[in-house]
């Protein structure tokens, strides 16, 4: 016979509280597709409205995110009032988020946008209590945390990049629980007696009372996991081993109603510590093609497609919201990481080019809209959605050629006014030569639309066969080594920039170099373009060119590397030489401006292999548009991770690899994932960047520089002339960016790095 400890009152008196919670983690899309997943989540959560409605479970907490029940009832409408039942009595908690997002590869618009949706939805089926529930994501930015607070949610689960710091703690307002064994725990699925699983049990709270006060928190559940079975009955005979702990089947509602967090360590966020769990840093340069595109379609609809909209009074919100949907779809963590199988990466392709056309057609209506017809082209008109004035050049298509532009590109098309016109329908023979056209304009005030008639350029950007420059800035190469000048300040930069190749033997999930780099040799270099506006100097590589592109008063280079990747496992990274070594890095999160500091002297090559169950630290991070240090200014359009080390500051532009999870991952050594292979991963064929470089000694200017750089305009042509508007008057001191579904602007307020939610008054 089992042998039962005593109970009585004085023991359960000394013995610690553990508030314990039923959950399944829900990866929408990953080692599998989407639509396997939805059989199994069919599975999954016919159990857990069994269990719920046989009484054997307290509550089940459904992951912090509403897309996968949307998902199960397209298949169980019938459920639906059972579903309002069960949250309405407090049995089932959903929400707040849409799907589980990473912050580091997210802007701020499309975080409050995830929080709108699920709110939104979870408030249709009655639920009001939420939590920001985040306990796999890989690492946290600070933002999400700022936003939960402009949402009114006041508490927050989290577990990987903490490191060992207290279960309890506050970041930027908020509450914050840290699962400190994490929240895969499985131990109570095992078929064994309920005196061996209290054995492991307490061994295992033991571990989380070293971090916890009184009370422990225990999730019970794991990815794509089960409910666990007869939950009340399991836990109650658990309960009668357990020595110095006393398990509550609950909810973690009621763990943050009995912990005082009052003296609670504060913490500002950005969780990037790989000391006592893995974060998998190699997701942010793993298909970087995939990170690209959802940069560029980000940047447009919140900060583009979606104001217009606003300012315009034009009637596209539903379509506009059908694009968020997908474009929040492919955000869900394993998605936008790049550590899925090639099939659901293929889908998540598919909804990219989805939202891409429906902005490319909102846009053009709006365009219609507001101009009406054009039989002539002599003006170019401009939205400028930026922060900041705007000058110097815009870009535009049209079938016409404009008067004092340059022509940097052509290609064949349907002229918007047919292909836009519902009484017309264009024809073969409406195929016609489309112009990409670049124009100096005047200077054009913030948050404005303004027409300007194309004013004759004064030529000073020039390209020889070895040097680009324009007034501020001068690149050349000589002797193989490529050397920048900064006019201005006259500081002159030798051997500057490098491209390098690593052997990387890593996976999905974490970079593992083989070798040290190897620095590419440029063969050659010649002039592209060397027009009125701007010129182009091509940088030659083995199965690389790189464009160096100069505007005539634009004070930053421009970047556009096409790698056609023929090798298999390598990382190609283009690498800065500094002054001095970087000890420290301002970079744009999905905040705003984050402060790091960094250890030049650390190199993962020579430190591994890692010894179990660790991760490797690194001194790579994640970045959204641009990092800052020693006055160099680094931009990137969907380039989300760099690396410091001794002088150096390194930005990724292909990391090749073909497996989910290698077992034998030299900087890793735990798997992550199952090894399945990924061929596609290796990025073979043609890949693009975007990424660019700028002096300033004032790191806040990286903003406008980055908004140029990502070019927050939009521009047509006009026969006609139209008065100039000002949507709303801008404080230098809070940047625009974007607007909410309440029509509220989202501001962030760089004295206070803070968030701010304000009515935008219309000029």
């Amino acid at each position: 016979m089992e042998k039962v400890l005593l109970n009585n009152k004085y023991n359960n008196y000394m013995k610690k509280r553990v508030i314990a919670y039923l959950q399944t983690h829900w990866d929408r899309e990953w080692y599998r597709e989407k639509e396997e997943f939805n059989l199994r989540l069919l599975e999954v959560f016919d159990e857990v409205l069994e269990e719920l409605k046989k009484e054997n479970a307290p509550c089940f907490y459904f992951d912090g995110q509403t897309s996968a029940l949307v998902d199960y009832l397209k298949f169980r409408p019938e459920k639906l009032e059972l579903i309002k039942q069960f949250i309405k009595e407090k049995k089932l908690y959903i929400g707040p988020f849409f799907v589980s997002a990473d912050a580091f590869l997210v802007n701020l618009r499309c975080l409050i946008k995830n929080l709108e949706k699920g709110i939104e939805y979870s408030k249709n089926l009655g639920c009001e209590d939420f939590i920001g529930y985040l306990p796999d994501i890989f690492g946290h930015s600070r933002g999400v945390f700022e936003i939960l607070d402009k949402f009114n949610i006041k508490n927050a689960i989290i577990w990987r990049g903490t490191g060992a710091i207290k279960s309890d703690i506050k970041v930027r307002n908020i509450n914050v629980a840290r699962l400190v064994e994490g929240y895969f725990i499985d131990l109570l699925h095992q078929k064994v007696s309920a005196q061996n699983l209290a054995i492991q049990l307490e061994e295992f709270l033991n571990k989380i009372a070293k971090y916890s006060s009184n009370t422990l928190i225990l999730p019970l559940g794991g990815d794509h996991l089960a409910i666990l079975k007869n939950a009340n009955e399991k836990i109650a005979q658990i309960n009668k081993y357990l020595k110095n702990y006393k398990i509550e089947l609950s909810s973690p509602f009621e763990y943050f109603s009995c912990v005082n967090f009052s003296h609670a360590k504060s913490y500002e966020g950005d969780f990037l510590d790989n000391s006592e769990n893995n974060i998998l840093g190699g997701v942010f340069s793993s298909r970087i093609y995939q990170k690209v595109q959802n940069t560029k379609l980000m940047h447009k609809i919140s900060r583009i497609i979606e104001p217009l909209n606003y300012f315009l009074s034009t009637n596209y919100a539903p379509n506009i919201d059908y694009a968020y949907e997908l474009i929040l779809k492919n955000h869900a963590h394993d998605s936008i990481y790049g550590c899925s199988t090639d099939k659901v990466h293929k889908i998540v392709d598919s909804r990219f080019e989805k939202a891409d056309e429906i902005l490319k057609g909102v846009e053009k209506r709006i365009i219609r809209d507001f101009h009406k017809n054009t039989k002539k082209a002599k003006y170019v008109g401009v939205f400028n959605l930026s922060n900041y004035k705007s000058s110097g050049i815009t870009k535009v298509v049209s079938e016409y050629k404009l008067k004092n532009a340059q022509i940097v590109s052509k290609f064949k098309g349907f002229c918007d006014s047919k292909l836009y016109d519902i009484n017309q329908v264009p024809v073969t023979e409406d195929i016609l030569t489309l112009y990409e056209q670049i124009i100096e304009i005047d200077e054009q005030q913030p948050m404005s639309f303004k027409a300007f008639e194309p004013k004759k350029p004064e030529k000073l950007s020039f390209a020889g066969e070895n040097f680009i420059e324009n007034p501020y800035l001068k690149l050349s190469l000589k002797n193989g080594k490529i050397g920048v000048i900064d006019k201005l300040k006259n500081n002159i930069y030798n051997d500057f920039i490098k491209i390098t190749d690593t052997k990387d033997l890593g996976d999905s999930y974490n970079y593992a170099p083989a070798t040290k780099p190897e620095i590419l040799k440029p063969l050659k270099s010649k002039v592209i373009e060397n027009g009125t506006i701007r010129s182009v100097l091509r940088i030659f590589y083995k199965d690389l060119t790189l464009d160096v592109i100069l505007n005539n008063k634009d004070r930053f280079f421009e970047f556009v590397a096409k790698i056609n990747n023929k090798k298999k496992n390598h990382k190609l990274q283009a690498v800065f030489c500094l002054n001095e070594p970087v000890f420290e890095t301002f970079a744009q999160d999905s905040l705003g401006i984050v402060k790091r500091k960094c250890d030049p002297n650390y190199s993962l090559f020579e430190n591994q292999p890692a010894k179990r169950p660790k991760e490797l630290k690194t001194n790579s991070f994640p970045v959204s548009n641009f990092v800052y240090t020693q006055k160099t200014g680094i931009l990137g359009e969907g380039i989300n991770e760099y690396e410091i080390y001794k002088n150096e500051l390194r930005i990724a532009l292909l990391r090749s690899t073909g497996i989910i999870s290698n077992p034998k991952c030299a900087s890793r050594s735990i798997p992550a994932g199952p090894p399945l292979l990924t061929p596609d991963l290796q990025c073979l064929g043609i890949q693009q960047v975007r990424f660019g470089l700028c002096f300033t000694s004032k790191k806040e200017k990286m903003f406008k520089y980055g908004e140029k750089f990502l070019n927050t305009q939009c521009a047509f042509v006009l026969d006609k002339k139209i008065d100039e508007n000002i949507f709303f008057q801008t404080d230098k001191n809070k940047l625009f960016y974007g607007i909410n579904n309440k029509g509220q602007g989202i501001f962030y307020n760089l004295k206070t790095d803070k968030i701010e939610l304000a009515n935008i008054k219309k000029i």
